[in-house]
């Protein structure tokens, strides 16, 4: 088996319990499973369970259990021992936040199930080895404690709480948010770096410039007038921003939208013209309606399409068709940004994004890989003056959307 540099370096070195915080493309997968000894399990999200990614990437022969993170909380009790164990997309699993709760007469970190799951497993087991693998590791500070406390690492829930968080003044409530100032983040990447091997893509290899573009859409005529009932028939401004949002790409527009001139939304002509330049082409959008959307007004003008949401249960062969294609338009849901590839496509389009910046990172390595790099064109469709506005401004400077915020202020 042949491995990049980078990945020679950090199997040599053998650390047997660290994070693989490398950027997406970058090879995790297969270095993960270099430095795997013994009985492995891999715990993985469902969707990478499903599609046998770790099996088919396994071509060392490790001994190697795969279950999905939801079937590993409910059955941590009763799973065996393992040598190694490989939390993919560790991330997701690291849920703990500056709050605490009591627990048997005891005050501790409110954190996720998933998190104390694994807590609990670690400290059963006490595996020789273990492998935290993620692009994006600093989802918050509190992230990265939880993976250093995996790690082996004794950092004090408070003090780091009072290192890298701030407490706003809310009566009645503990409410924490994280600092922003250049110096905090750069103590915060010091300690990352103390408990894994980081970097990008571009830190390991020559990668060709990318292209990004945006292009700004004006609402329809038809949107405009369903916005306006929105305020009436959604009080709640967070509830009401969420039904904005829908519109603004095209959906939840009551009955009117089940019209042929629901097709003329600004998105949908933009998708049309791109189609007609780039016959390889991803496209991500949040909404199951607005898939739809797009699929039928490509299909209708004779294009490939094929498409992937989280509800897909034969991923692998939609990929494998997509690979082969010479033409195709390739539709998937923002949220499943993970776990596939589509090297040879050189045009990515973000037709709606989802919430959340790791979502938007992870997609565009589906078509930046390691063992194909080339120029790709990233473009980012944004309707204007609304909340689609203010989704992308919050993503593109690196932090997830909170509609609380946006629809409250505070």
């Amino acid at each position: 088996m042949s491995y990049y540099k980078h990945q020679k370096e950090i199997i040599d070195e053998d650390k047997k319990k660290v994070g693989l915080f490398l950027g997406t493309g970058s090879g995790k997968t297969r270095t993960a499973l270099a430095l795997a000894k013994g009985r492995t399990l891999v715990i993985c999200p469902k969707t990478q369970y499903e599609d046998k990614n770790w099996q088919r990437e396994n071509t060392i022969g490790v001994d190697l259990t795969t279950i999905s993170k939801e079937t590993f909380r409910r059955d941590v009790h009763i799973l065996p021992h393992f040598d190694t164990v490989i939390v993919d997309e560790a991330h997701t699993c690291l849920g703990v936040t500056p709050n605490t709760r009591q627990r048997k007469k005891q005050i501790i970190p409110r954190a996720s199930q998933l998190f104390e799951a694994l807590e609990t497993y670690m400290e059963k087991i006490q595996p020789s080895r273990l492998y935290l693998v993620t692009a994006t590791p600093i989802r918050s500070p509190f992230t990265v404690w939880a993976a250093g406390k995996l790690l082996g690492k004794d950092w004090d829930f408070y003090q780091w709480r009072e290192a890298f968080y701030v407490r706003l003044p809310m009566p009645g409530r503990e409410v924490y948010q994280a600092k922003d100032d250049s110096e905090t983040k750069d103590r915060l990447a010091k300690l990352v770096r103390e408990i894994g091997h980081v970097g990008r893509l571009e830190d390991f290899f020559d990668v060709p410039g990318q292209t990004y573009h945006t292009d700004y859409i004006e609402l329809t005529a038809l949107q405009k007038k369903r916005i306006k009932d929105m305020t009436i028939e959604y009080p709640e401004p967070i509830v009401r921003c969420g039904k904005v949002h829908q519109i603004e790409n095209g959906v939840l527009a009551g009955d009117e939208y089940s019209k042929p001139e629901a097709f003329d939304n600004g998105k949908i002509d933009k998708l049309l013209d791109y189609a007609l330049e780039f016959p390889l082409m991803v496209i991500f959008a949040k909404y199951s309606a607005q898939i739809d959307q797009i699929s039928r007004a490509m299909e209708s003008k004779g294009y490939k399409v094929l498409t992937m949401t989280g509800a897909t249960k034969d991923r692998g062969q939609v990929i494998l068709e997509a690979n082969n294609s010479k033409q195709c338009i390739f539709i998937a849901q923002a949220q499943v940004s993970a776990g596939w590839e589509l090297p040879d496509f050189p045009t990515m389009v973000f037709a709606s994004m989802s919430w959340s910046v790791v979502d938007r990172i992870q997609g565009e390595g589906r078509i930046l890989r390691a063992n194909h790099l080339k120029k790709n064109l990233y473009i980012t469709l944004v309707t204007k003056g609304g909340t689609d506005e203010a989704v992308h401004k919050a993503i593109i400077n690196k932090q997830d959307f909170s509609d609380r915020i946006y629809a409250t202020g505070k």
